[in-house]
């Protein structure tokens, strides 16, 4: 049904929004389409892609749900970062979550998959997240795995800032969160994306800061999405598919939910695969994904 393509997967930023991409992936391994030449990676989507990468097939996907399902998971996932970030705001700290919550969910992946370094992963992985410094995306392509993700999953305010060769890194949403860009410069011709960010019509009006800023950052990084994809097209066979959330998704971490939220994203996902085929990669396109 798929026949074979080189194709790297781009995994988007969107922090508890991840479980959705975990069922996207799972739809696409179910429907047979052939497993990633390359995976780039950005916030949580580093963290599915370093288990992808590991083991990309099903097999390796549904590892990556017991992550999720996981007592690591939500402590990491557990409120919405925009709300915990304003309610404990601090003038002298830049953090309100220690870096041990990401750390031992690093840690619990790493113990399903037994792999520790970018050379040891099946698949290449590139994870991006932000250079402080210099102001720009900083890349990761080897050595250890841990430092690399906990660097793209610092989340500006929520976790500390991770030092690497002497520089300070955030979150790679700051500056690249769904990083299209990173896999084109790379040579990829086909690329497939799960974005994260990308949201119906939302008709209620924000009624607190956190409401409205989780609103206008959503709209920020989903039209930088777009914005990369209209100018990168022409140099690459590019394909994104975005599970629609809510700006405010405060996921409730419960094994029941998460299991809802991944299955939900699945399901759409796999009607879509059954109602286009393989035309579905053959042309640049964008599918939103309702979550029922």
């Amino acid at each position: 049904m798929f026949g074979p393509a080189r194709r790297t997967w781009v995994l988007g930023g969107g922090g508890a929004r991840g479980a959705a991409q975990v069922g996207v992936l799972q739809a696409l391994f179910e429907a047979g389409v052939e497993p990633p030449a390359a995976i780039v990676g950005t916030s949580v989507g580093a963290l599915n892609g370093a288990s992808i990468a590991a083991y990309p097939s099903l097999a390796g996907t549904m590892m990556l749900r017991e992550v999720w399902l996981s007592r690591q998971a939500e402590e990491v996932f557990q409120a919405h970062p925009l709300g915990v970030i304003i309610s404990g705001l601090r003038r002298d700290r830049l953090a309100v979550m220690p870096q041990n919550n990401v750390l031992r969910l690093i840690k619990r992946a790493q113990s399903l998959t037994g792999i520790k370094t970018f050379e040891q992963l099946r698949v290449p992985l590139t994870v991006v997240a932000t250079d402080m410094n210099a102001g720009k995306p900083a890349v990761f392509r080897s050595g250890e795995l841990t430092p690399a993700l906990l660097a793209s999953t610092a989340i500006p305010g929520l976790f500390p800032s991770v030092r690497i060769n002497e520089r300070e890194h955030l979150d790679g949403g700051v500056v690249d969160n769904t990083p299209i860009n990173v896999a084109v410069d790379d040579g990829a011709k086909v690329v497939v994306a799960i974005s994260l960010m990308g949201g119906a019509e939302y008709e209620l009006i924000p009624n607190t800061i956190p409401e409205l800023i989780a609103r206008t950052l959503q709209l920020s990084l989903h039209h930088q999405m777009l914005s990369d994809y209209e100018r990168l097209r022409s140099q690459s066979r590019i394909v994104v598919f975005c599970p629609i959330t809510a700006p405010t998704a405060t996921w409730v971490m419960k094994r029941e939910h998460v299991e809802s939220v991944i299955e939900a994203a699945r399901a759409s996902m796999a009607d879509l695969l059954r109602e286009r085929g393989s035309k579905l990669f053959r042309h640049s396109a964008i599918h939103y994904l309702p979550l029922g």
